[in-house]
């Protein structure tokens, strides 16, 4: 292999034009990859930092070579070539947050392709945390007081959508008892009322509009009396989003890990059906050792996340390749095994002030289905998601917030809402609040099959592209099927195929047809 660099010069009105020699080491092999991705020769730039790579297998030279991968639209090989240099960072000390940016970074390059068997599965053989069904996911959904139904009390959402929700949330603020009014309770009996009379459960966001030091004993015991008395089960994340500087609460981590302890200790002792959230936002996770409590104070993680259709209002950084799963994975792959995990809010915008008037109902639908069926079918301790169910733009809940970053989360509008009723018809899915439940899940699909009959298969596709138009089976070079959404499901017939080895494959296209990605499974049939 040969490369020339011309390096053209105007000396006195006379064109002269130098020839240099073929690169001699790693960084002259950098230095010509990088000219050639400003030229856009985007294949000599790969065989530059294949070079570089291979006479110096630095991070810096195998993420270059995963971009200009990128550029030749090379996804599967841009995603092997960042992920060794994401290893080469993690094994430099105090690389750690170098490594987990470019992880962040290079997400919506990593396609995926997974096969699942659906209804075989047994439920999760863990003992349940305090609150956590024993298998399948809890729906929940955001609701003020006008959600409140005037003449049975009851939580009115049913009437929206058909059917009621497990788990209803709203932000509720810790002030001291002697402040309290009726307008502005010590705390939220009428929310909790309605909640018992509708058989839910109740997610409360408690944050303290006080010093975080003057949230005493005194003051959280009387809180958890009330929750006691209230009769309903509660989720309380108290002080959540303790990664984002803004919050009074974020300043001091170790008075926060405190105080996080002592509001545990008080509902263990006083409120039985309080099940306390650890929750920060999906952002900043570097820092969130340092605020944690320890798993004997924790009852459940979870994060807050939302999918919008531009990076804080900025037009020029699309969310639209973000797939939610990317934002939890870390998180769920660190606590899950010691914790069931709530997305405790969620929401998706099909409406946005960073630009008025245009419609993203594709792009909100798409983040629903990617989020849920995700979930559903790859994180079996993800227990609870819950939808904030706001407008933003309109509604009251606006404040001070930049106007190119309101957006409308609301649920029940046209699009989003039939896409979520679709979760409805998955049993996995519950709408009603029952820790005894034994639904089958899902588990990904096995080396060696021992299954007879007509078998319900589902897969888990992501590719760069958001929008996948369809997802096509086959069998041994066979069509079997295709399906047009997530979770892309279709059938597999054991009775119609031999003893031995077999190979499923999936192809998924875009709305032009194009072929975007293509994965294989081998597998063994006795």
């Amino acid at each position: 292999m040969r490369f020339t660099v011309l390096i053209v010069l105007f000396i006195s009105g006379f064109l002269v034009v130098l020839a240099q020699s073929t690169p001699q080491n790693a960084d002259q092999w950098y230095a010509a990859g990088q000219n050639f991705l400003r030229t856009r020769d985007y294949k000599q730039a790969e065989l530059a930092f294949q070079n570089a790579a291979k006479l110096n297998p630095s991070a810096a030279n195998w993420r270059w070579l995963g971009e200009a991968r990128v550029k030749l639209e090379d996804y599967d090989g841009a995603t092997l070539a960042f992920d060794r240099a994401i290893g080469l960072y993690r094994s430099i000390k105090g690389q750690e947050i170098t490594a987990a940016a470019l992880e962040n970074l290079t997400n919506p390059y990593r396609q995926e392709g997974e096969f699942f068997l659906l209804d075989r599965a047994e439920p999760v053989n863990v003992k349940p945390a305090k609150l956590e069904p024993r298998s399948g996911m809890l729906l929940g959904s955001y609701v003020d007081e006008t959600g409140i139904n005037k003449r049975d009390g009851r939580i009115n959402t049913m009437e929206r959508v058909g059917v009621g929700f497990a788990v209803y949330f709203r932000y509720f603020n810790l002030i001291d008892p002697r402040d309290a009014t009726f307008e502005k309770p010590f705390f939220p009996t009428r929310f909790a009322a309605a909640i018992k009379r509708t058989g839910a459960a109740m997610h409360l966001a408690l944050e303290p509009k006080m010093p975080l030091a003057q949230v005493s004993r005194g003051l959280i015991t009387a809180f958890a009396k009330e929750a006691r008395r209230s009769g309903v089960p509660i989720f309380l994340r108290f002080a959540a989003e303790f990664n984002d500087p803004a919050n009074e609460w974020s300043r001091n981590p170790k008075l926060y890990v405190e105080k996080f302890q002592m509001v545990h200790d008080i509902m263990a002792a006083y409120a039985p059906n309080v099940a306390m959230v650890w929750m920060p936002m999906a952002s900043r996770l570097e820092v969130i050792d340092q605020y944690f409590p320890g798993d004997a104070f924790v009852d459940w993680v979870g994060l807050s996340l939302y999918s919008l259709p531009f990076i804080n209002g900025n037009i020029r950084d699309s969310g639209e390749q973000l797939n939610p799963l990317d934002a939890i994975k870390s998180f769920y792959t660190k606590y899950a095994a010691r914790h069931p995990m709530q997305i405790s809010e969620f929401a998706a915008s099909h409406r946005t002030l960073a630009a008025p008037g245009q419609n993203f109902d594709l792009f909100a639908q798409t983040k629903l289905r990617m989020l849920f069926w995700g979930a559903y079918l790859k994180f079996p301790r993800l227990k609870n998601i819950n939808w904030l169910d706001i407008d933003m733009i309109d509604g009251r809940f606006v404040g001070s917030r930049q106007i190119e970053r309101r957006n409308d989360y609301r649920l029940f509008v046209p699009g989003k809402r039939e896409a979520y009723g679709e979760l409805f018809f998955e049993p996995y899915f519950l709408s009603g609040f029952d820790l005894n439940s034994s639904v089958k899940r899902p588990m990904p699909f096995p080396e060696v099959l021992k299954m007879y009959g007509i078998l319900r298969l589902g897969a888990w596709v992501k590719t760069f592209e958001p929008y996948i138009a369809k997802v096509g089976f086959w069998l041994d070079g066979r069509f079997i099927s295709s399906s047009d959404r997530l979770p892309y499901q279709f059938e597999l017939n054991t009775n119609s195929i031999k003893a031995g080895l077999h190979t499923l494959e999936l192809l998924a296209f875009d709305a032009r047809g194009k072929k975007l990605i293509s994965r294989k499974k081998v597998f063994k049939l006795l």
